[in-house]
């Protein structure tokens, strides 16, 4: 019937599509149309209509719109993606209030008394005990009174109490017991005396011997028990009557309390398994029983292994068996029983029914094999199983309750028909073979969070050629699935429709616990009705993250049953987890981080609002909040108002721990009606962390008159680097640690050859922040170094570890010393910390581990220095400006003005300039990061009720934190930054455009050895860094900074300047003001011309301190030293005269010997040198005078100490000092120039301990000059000669040294440079003649200003240098003269100009033309390189020296010594024009030009600036 009626509405269609078509017919097309459709709609046929102009969406949505409910493809998907507070691609859901920690309570008050009306009241005490039997107490109930039990062996009678043990028991006391009554008896007849004395010695004799026996017994006994136990055999069970009867005296303690715990526990399961159709269960009584378990024997099994403890436990419960008990006991005895209600209804319309089961018995025999480990816990594995089938026992009440209750089992064949069931459930798991394991060691783990090694994000950049394996399914919809091992789904992508090659760009963060898995991406093709079909499996093996961390731009291939379905095209980055080092076996807390893990987890509320509920009770789950998003929501737990929540927890990926903001909503669950909110709260991730440290775990919930939750976080911190990484990790530092390393004693020598080369460094959460420079060959070592250390908190840990370098291989330790930062940081009243400068001096023992006795002593100081707090637009303009839109919304919804709600800044105005803004708006984003799900709504708007709401009851929240005062926080300004001379630059690199990849950036800050911060390995052209790193400045006016592209980290100090590939210098001052909270390119060029731009903005953290006069510019520098005279020296040989030199000792090393002055007393040597110091303050400079004797030891006459505080900088200062011999002074001329004098990168002991001469030219204070200046003589730097060349010696009589003008004022000239120190220690610098200038040029680098000519006034101006070779005089004759010119580099000497080889009978030749123009600064360096010319095979080369540009007026000709002669050179110095638009006026301003970052001007538009 049914084909019938189909095959005429069939007929009908057709007619009336071919009457359309009929030109005749008045019927038209949509007529037909419509007839059409309805017919097939009669028909039961899915017929749709369509526009034809609409887009495939919209018909694909008006599709979707007619498939029916019950078809509809609506699944959620299982895969979650680790939330991300970065995501700001929802909104916040929940208006909430702002967030504190006012709601913390320090303690959970007890319940009042009083309850509000409509709550239900809780359990009182005795309801409580009640349903499960009884209080906890001592005794059984009932045995109350003390009953007297015993027999009358276990009393002692008077006769034993009285008489010692010697006199009775013994057979010779029976004996004597015997005689004494068969003599008493003779006597007694002998005398005539009755019966009644016959009775009285029978009463003596018996307790006599009743005494005697007793002890007789006893010994018998404990005889007896030790031969038994002697003859135990294997086969011998144990017995346990010792914990047998301990648990009947702590059973009545303990049962009531386990009893209750499980009630408690099994409510919250049951509330949560309740089926649809029920209201509730619930259970209503628990009770074990007054009668304990009994453990029967056991029996163990010696011969296992010996890492396996095998025993059997014969166990019993049986509460109805008395055959143990006395009638007391009977009297009183509780059997087991079990209560549980089932109700049946809805709300108020409801029933309980109780099902009872009780008189519970069980025993069995069970087998348990432990599994044992050496690490922690020590157990591994449990494994249970039972050698037989347990006897079980139960009465079964379902209906009918207590009194009219049918026990279930009296029904034939039910009993054995259930008790087949449970051994048949039991059988599998429990009985022998079978066994079922308890992982002991992985309980106790922990929880993933706490196994995490790290965060994996995986990139989706798309995917290629994806195939169907269904012909018919037309082109696939294609999304991805992440999973480990292919096992639970942890994230998906979104859904690329109709799309063979999908683009995503999506990317998903999931937590690792092993890099042994593999990575699995599913590709699956998206159905509307059918199932999701898989097109294939592309894997990733996480073992090759072990090697390299990022691996970008994969290629995974797509594979479903063996054979190619697609590309994939990912990236896959590691980010692990940061651990603190192992010292002494002891685990560091891993160091402080603002990016990393957060397990959020709310536990469990108490004392919910139960007014909002009809029936007093509510059903309530949780959402969890993350910065006001929803990213988990609880089970809803039925009837109830203390919940427990087992799966409120989430873990969820921050970026910025300081801006992070968790919350919680309670909720009610409404069948139909929307879900009314019964209390919220709101806290920053850092507060949380803050109260957790302090066990501060309830917190009062907000807008509710009742209620709290319980709420934990843990965190693990993750170096996050790259695009996600937000803040960079940093943290902002509270203060700054002064370690001063003084030196060691008595080290250990770890060498078999020599002795060790030791440094001391310091280490915080296993991180090294700072260490020392080398000591070869020392174990007393002096470094006199100051390192400082930034610190978080309290609760950190610094080691002092003294190591061994190592040329291959790593480095040793030699011991440390572990420093509690709370020993030196301390906070006041109001929450501040305190300076802490006693700078006490310190000697501790070095320990390599604690059961190792210490070998030496480690001298040094610690002190504390507080940051102040100082106002960062990335942070605390973002809180300003959510409190003050907060202010709005609440102002706007409200009725009326806002009063509690309104929050003000504290301080004064803020003023920004629009690049400042800009930073802050965009702080902490990620562009790049998405989750899987944003585009799904999790929740409804929130509604203006519910933020009125809120708003209202805010102030109502219990402030139980005590109120500190508010410190208001300081704002910089670059103008500001000159008052704060010591203080933390923090510097964020954020990415950079490189020529070549595989290279490092690093800084490094004044006369640091070491780098301050490394980046990673610059792995593309284009790098985006996202990390920060800080670094203590002393003194800011004088503070230099470094920026390097190095091939390799430098970790041993190398400074190796070939493996530089560029570098940038400049002042720090002027760098902090140019890049103050702005970021800023700059560009690096390395040797091939080639630019390298990296974009970097910097904060300044000024330090509460006042800088020690030994760490002070002023007192490091280089002094000179002129030696002009000596008179009344005493006589030491026999003409009357002595032969007199000088020898000068710096901190007990000789830095100079003069030259001997022959038969006088009056010597007049009028030399000079100078020489590197590095603390005025610590130096012991003395100057020693011998008489030369040939072949024999000079002898002493006099000496005096030379005091180098007394001498003002760039001064020249003449003293006249007394020897203390028999007569005779000496007169010095010296001058002091302060100068950063750079830590020698392989400190030596030969020298000073800490550092070495600086390889370098006098008047040419060159950063790394070590090629031109070699030993001449007696320890004296000669420059322009070369090592194994011929070399000329200055004179020292008759010639008169260069003078320095006194009244001159500070030029650019004087201004302080940085000098590096050469690798020749204990060489000093002498002066080379003819040179007049003293310049500074930082070449190796460039220099952040150099490009425009401005900065400290050190570095020369741009221009040209115009040289020419006028004569060359005083070779040897035959010589064919060449004269090379070469200048200075960072690479080395490049050659500039050569001149026509003329060969010369005289030894003088004059040139003609020889002139060359070359591009330089005012202050570069020339070499003068003269050769003997060859035609055939090598030119000899006859000498080289050392020469500077005249760039005083139209130049000069100069004469240099150059070997045995002397070249005439002429120079000059051409600067470039002016031109207008330049920053300083020295250079235009042009897109190619290098920009320097340390330039004077403030123009916004000289530099380019990189948005945040």
């Amino acid at each position: 019937m049914e084909s019938t009626s189909t095959r005429a509405s069939e007929l009908k269609q057709q007619g009336a599509l071919e009457a359309a078509q009929d030109p005749h017919s008045n019927l038209s097309p949509r007529a037909a149309e419509d007839f059409v459709v309805n017919e097939a709609r009669k028909g039961g046929s899915a017929a749709l209509e369509f526009n034809p102009d609409a887009t495939i969406e919209e018909k694909r949505a008006a599709a979707q719109a007619r498939i029916p409910d019950g078809l509809r493809h609506e699944r959620k998907p299982k895969a979650a993606v680790l939330v991300s507070d970065a995501d700001k691609s929802v909104g916040p859901q929940y208006d909430l209030p702002s967030p504190d920690k006012a709601g913390a309570i320090q303690q959970v008050p007890t319940p009042d008394s009083a309850k509000p009306n409509g709550k239900p009241l809780e359990l009182d005490e005795e309801a409580r005990w009640e349903r499960v039997g009884w209080a906890p107490r001592f005794g059984l109930p009932g045995s109350d009174e003390e009953q007297d039990e015993t027999t009358l062996l276990d009393h002692q009678t008077w006769l034993e109490g009285r008489l010692e043990e010697k006199f009775y028991g013994d057979w010779y006391h029976n004996t004597g017991v015997i005689i004494f009554a068969c003599l008493s008896s003779w006597v007694v007849a002998v005398l005539g005396g009755g019966l009644g004395w016959i009775f009285c010695i029978m009463a003596i004799c018996g307790t006599y011997y009743r005494t005697s026996i007793r002890r007789l017994r006893r010994n018998a006994r404990d005889d007896l028990n030790r031969e038994m136990a002697k003859s135990k055999l294997e086969s011998d069970t144990e017995t346990l009557e010792w914990i047998n009867s301990f648990l009947v005296k702590f059973w009545p303690i303990y049962a009531p309390v386990l009893c209750d715990t499980i009630v408690g526990s099994v409510d919250q399961v049951l509330s949560t398994q309740t089926p649809a159709f029920l209201e509730g269960l619930r259970m209503k009584t628990f009770v074990l029983g007054t009668k304990p378990p009994r453990l029967e024997h056991v029996k163990t099994y010696p011969k296992t292994e010996d890492d396996i403890v095998l025993m059997d436990w014969k166990f019993s419960f049986t509460p109805n068996d008395t055959a143990d008990l006395t009638a007391r006991q009977i009297k009183n005895k509780i059997n087991p029983k079990v209560v549980l209600e089932i109700r049946v209804g809805k709300g108020i319309v409801s029933k309980g029914l109780d099902v009872i089961v009780e008189d519970m018995a069980f025993s069995g025999l069970m087998r348990l094999k432990f599994k044992l480990q050496l690490p922690f816990p020590h157990i591994e594995r449990v494994e249970a199983s039972f050698l037989e089938r347990p006897t079980i026992d139960y009465v079964c009440k379902p209906l009918g309750g207590e009194t009219f209750g049918f026990d279930i089992n009296f029904i034939p064949g039910l009993e054995a028909f259930i008790m087949e069931q449970i051994h048949a459930n039991l059988g599998p798991m429990l009985y022998a073979p079978n066994v079922f394991p308890i992982e002991i060691a992985k309980m106790l783990a922990g929880n993933p969070v706490d196994q995490a090694i790290g965060v994996l994000q995986i990139t989706f950049h798309g995917a290629q050629g994806l195939k169907n394996p269904d012909k018919f399914s037309g082109t696939p919809d294609p999304y991805a699935v992440v999973s480990i091992n292919n096992r639970a789904p942890l994230a998906r992508t979104k859904t690329a429709h109709e799309n063979a090659n999908p683009r995503w760009n999506e990317t998903v963060n999931v937590i690792v616990t092993s890099l042994k898995d593999a990575l699995t991406i599913g590709i699956f093709d998206y159905n509307d009705i059918r199932k999701d079909k898989e097109l294939g499996t592309a894997t990733f093996a996480l073992e090759q993250l072990e090697e390299d961390q990022e691996h970008e731009n994969l290629h995974l291939e797509v594979l479903s049953g063996g054979r190619p379905r697609g590309i994939l095209q990912a990236d896959v980055r590691f980010f692990p987890v940061l651990e603190g080092a192992v010292v002494d076996g002891v685990q560091e807390p891993p160091p402080e981080s603002r990016t990393g893990i957060a397990k959020f987890t709310v536990e469990q509320a108490k004392d919910l609002d139960g007014t909002k509920s009809l029936v007093g009770q509510l059903s309530p789950y949780a959402v969890l909040l993350l910065n006001g998003r929803e990213v988990q929501k609880s089970r809803i737990m039925k009837r109830t108002n203390n919940p427990i929540w087992p799966d409120a927890t989430k873990e969820l990926l921050i970026t910025d721990r300081k801006k992070a903001k968790l919350g919680v909503v309670l909720k009610d669950d409404r069948d139909l009606a929307t879900d009314p909110i019964i209390g919220t709260y709101q806290i920053g991730l850092e507060d949380m962390l803050e109260l957790m440290a302090k066990g501060q775990e309830w917190y009062h919930l907000a807008g509710v008159p009742t209620g709290r939750v319980k709420m934990k976080v843990q965190w693990r911190p993750v170096a996050l680097k790259g695009a996600i990484a937000g803040s960079g990790g940093y943290l902002t530092p509270i203060g700054v640690m002064r370690v001063h390393f003084k030196g060691a004693r008595d080290l250990r020598n770890l060498e078999a050859m020599g002795k060790s080369d030791p440094y001391a460094r310091v280490l915080l959460s296993g991180i090294q922040k700072g260490r020392t420079v080398t000591f070869k060959s020392n174990l007393n070592p002096d470094w006199d170094e100051v390192v400082y250390v930034p610190m978080h908190s309290t609760r950190e840990k610094l080691v002092l570890e003294v190591m061994d370098e190592e040329t291959l291989g790593k480095d040793r330790p030699l011991g440390h010393i572990e420093l509690a930062a709370s020993e030196f940081i301390r906070q006041d009243d109001n929450g501040e910390y305190e300076t802490y400068e006693e700078k006490t001096p310190r000697s501790d023992p070095l320990r390599l581990s604690a059961s190792k006795s210490p070998k030496g002593t480690l001298s040094y100081t610690c002190s504390f220095y507080p940051i102040y707090r100082v106002w960062d637009p990335d942070d605390d303009e973002e809180e300003e400006s959510e409190a003050q839109s907060v202010t709005r919304a609440n102002s706007v919804m409200s009725d009326g003005p806002v009063t509690n709600g309104t929050r003000k800044a504290n301080g004064h105005k803020k003023t920004l300039s629009s690049a400042s803004r800009a930073t802050a708006a965009t702080a902490g984003t990620i562009s790049s990061l998405k989750s899987a799900q944003s585009g799904q709504s999790t929740g409804g708007a929130a509604n203006p009720d519910l933020a009125r709401e809120l708003d209202k009851n805010e102030g109502k929240q219990e402030e139980t934190v005590q109120e500190r005062k508010s410190v208001e926080k300081l704002r910089l300004t670059p103008d500001d930054l000159q008052h704060y001379e010591s203080g933390l630059v923090v510097f964020k690199i954020h990415e950079g455009e490189f020529a070549d990849t595989g290279a490092y950036v690093d800084i490094i800050m004044d006369d640091m050895a070491f780098p301050c911060y490394t980046t990673s390995k610059i792995k593309s052209r284009h790098m985006v860094f996202n990390e920060v790193g800080d670094a203590m400045v002393r003194e800011l006016d004088f503070s230099k900074m470094t920026l390097r592209i190095v091939e390799h980290v430098d970790k041993k100090g190398e400074n190796d300047e070939d493996h530089i590939i560029a570098k940038l210098t400049g002042n720090t001052l002027d760098t902090l003001r140019r890049c103050l909270y702005t970021p800023t390119q700059l560009t690096l060029k390395d040797d091939h011309g080639r630019d390298n731009k990296i974009t970097v903005s910097l904060k300044y953290l000024p330090v509460k301190m006042r800088l020690d006069p030994s760490e002070s510019f002023n007192n490091q520098g280089t002094l000179r030293v002129d030696v002009l005279d000596a008179a009344d020296l005493p006589a030491a040989d026999r003409n009357g005269y002595s032969d007199p030199y000088c020898k000068f000792i710096l901190n007990d090393k000789e830095v100079h010997k003069t030259k001997v002055q022959k038969k006088t007393l009056h010597p007049a040597w009028n030399e000079f040198f100078e020489v590197q110091v590095r603390s005025r303050t610590a130096a012991h400079f003395e100057v020693h005078v011998y008489d030369w004797d040939f072949g024999d030891k000079a002898d002493f006459l006099g000496k005096a100490a030379i005091d180098l505080n007394l001498l003002e900088p760039f001064q020249a200062q003449e003293i006249t000092l007394g020897l203390d011999g028999k007569s005779g002074a000496i007169r010095l001329k010296m001058l002091f120039k302060p100068d950063y004098v750079m830590r020698s990168r392989q400190g030596s002991s030969t020298f000073s301990g800490t550092f070495a001469v600086p390889g370098k030219v006098i008047g040419a204070p060159v950063k790394g000059v070590g090629k031109g200046a070699v030993l001449v003589g007696g320890g004296v730097v000669r420059a322009g000669t070369f090592l194994g060349r011929g070399f000329k010696r200055r004179k020292s009589r008759g010639e008169k040294p260069e003078e320095v003008d006194e009244s001159r004022p500070t030029t650019a000239e004087d201004q302080p440079v940085i000098s590096v120190e050469g690798a020749d220690g204990g060489s000093p610098v002498a002066s080379a003649s003819g040179t007049s200038h003293h310049r500074a040029k930082s070449w190796g680098a460039q220099s952040f200003a150099s490009a425009f000519g401005a900065g400290g006034g050190v570095i020369g101006d741009a221009g040209y240098a115009n040289l020419t070779v006028v004569a060359a005089n005083g070779f040897p004759p035959g010589t064919n003269v060449r004269v090379h010119v070469r200048m200075d580099s960072p690479k080395g000497p490049k050659e500039v100009h050569k001149t026509k080889h003329i060969k010369t009978s005289s030894g003088s030749v004059v040139f003609e033309n020889e002139n060359v123009k070359v591009p330089c600064t005012a202050d570069s360096s020339f070499r003068v390189i003269v050769k003997d010319h060859s035609t055939f095979g090598h030119d000899e080369e006859l000498g080289e020296a050392q020469f500077f540009i005249d760039d005083q007026g139209a130049g000069g000709e100069k004469s240099i010594s150059v070997g045995p002669g002397i070249v005439v050179v002429r120079s000059s110095f051409e600067p470039r024009d002016s031109r207008p638009g330049s920053i300083v006026g020295k250079e235009p301003k042009s897109p190619t030009s290098r920009k320097g970052l340390l330039s004077r001007g403030r123009d916004r538009d000289s530099r380019s600036v990189t948005p945040a």
